[in-house]
């Protein structure tokens, strides 16, 4: 039931309690030749009064007051309202059915004021983090079969909650270690690094890989990059050189305005597919060093001038098993 019918029901069935009792105690206040608007304020002032002091215990909950005066002042009104209708009762003899009928809409208006009102208070403690004392539920067969032994840890639970105060809550259980994988720990480092520094990084560990591959290693940790961008920042690296000084005592005096050497001189086509011939080892095809000089050396080669290369080397190299020379000297 929605919030919004919940309160036109009360108020449906709070105006036809009011109605009920107001009349009993109308006939009563008229039976003592009471005034008309004399006798309306009598059940005006029985009711509402114990109507206002619900809601004023109600709030003195809430706000951590004691609802002792009020709730006390709210059962008083009450029960001299229920006492004026059984009254009502005895004058038109209907005894306990006229006496029920005059006096429970009253009874059952405050008790079901009480109980709506029992959520917002609740809620108000737990906000204070007061716990009261709730009664423990045993169940119907508990109480059925053992009546004394419940009604005394009832009480004995009652004492220890008042002497002690409430139990503390339960500490909640630790939480589980979440576990990462690795890669996805890569991702949050890679994150946070310098696209440039995780290609030098993924450069590092594959230097042989062509920037595709980079590029294509890299997009899966999170880094969004292309080959270009990888043949970018690999290209823009400066080649570094390792110069061994000559430090020993015979070491000419003007040593140290010695002409800086820069980086190694570039490489020509053929000293090019030489070297990667001689990386490649001796199985490998002329395709072979073609994609190694372009990915390597940054040079475009035909596969023809490959072969002619390696042909003339392999010319200009000494027989090493020379053929032994016919016929003798003259």
């Amino acid at each position: 039931m929605s919030r919004r019918a919940w309160r036109l029901a009360l108020t449906l069935v709070s105006l036809a309690a009011l109605a009920t009792t107001g009349w009993s105690l109308y006939a009563v206040a008229r039976h003592y030749d009471a005034p008309e608007i004399i006798a309306v304020a009598v059940f005006l002032v029985f009711d509402g009064i114990a109507y206002a002091c619900l809601h004023l215990a109600s709030e003195a909950s809430a706000a951590g007051r004691s609802a002792f005066g009020a709730r006390l002042t709210a059962v008083g009104m009450a029960g001299v309202s229920v006492y004026l209708n059984r009254f009502h009762a005895e004058l038109i003899d209907g005894g306990t059915p006229a006496f029920l009928l005059f006096a429970i809409p009253t009874v059952g208006l405050l008790l079901l004021s009480e109980l709506s009102w029992a959520g917002p208070r609740a809620e108000a403690r737990a906000a204070r983090t007061e716990q009261p004392y709730r009664l423990p539920a045993f169940g119907g067969w508990a109480w059925a079969l053992a009546p004394r032994l419940a009604g005394r840890t009832v009480k004995a639970r009652a004492v220890h909650h008042i002497e002690h105060g409430p139990p503390a809550p339960p500490e909640p259980a630790p939480a589980t270690p979440v576990r990462h994988s690795a890669t996805e720990v890569l991702r949050r480092r890679f994150a946070e690094m310098d696209p440039a520094d995780a290609i030098r990084v993924a450069h590092d560990a594959h230097p042989d890989a062509p920037p595709a591959e980079l590029a294509s290693m890299l997009i899966t940790y999170g880094v969004i990059v292309d080959a270009v961008q990888v043949a970018l920042v690999l290209h823009g690296q400066p080649d570094e050189v390792t110069v061994d000084r000559d430090d020993a005592d015979d070491a000419p005096d003007d040593a140290d305005d010695a002409p800086q050497v820069g980086g190694p001189p570039a490489l020509t086509k053929a000293q090019a597919i030489l070297q990667a011939a001689a990386v490649l080892g001796p199985d490998f095809k002329a395709a072979d060093v073609v994609d190694r000089v372009k990915r390597i050396n940054r040079i475009t080669v035909a596969p023809a001038y490959v072969r002619t290369v390696l042909s003339r080397e392999k010319q200009a190299e000494p027989d090493e098993h020379p053929r032994p020379m016919e016929g003798g000297f003259l």
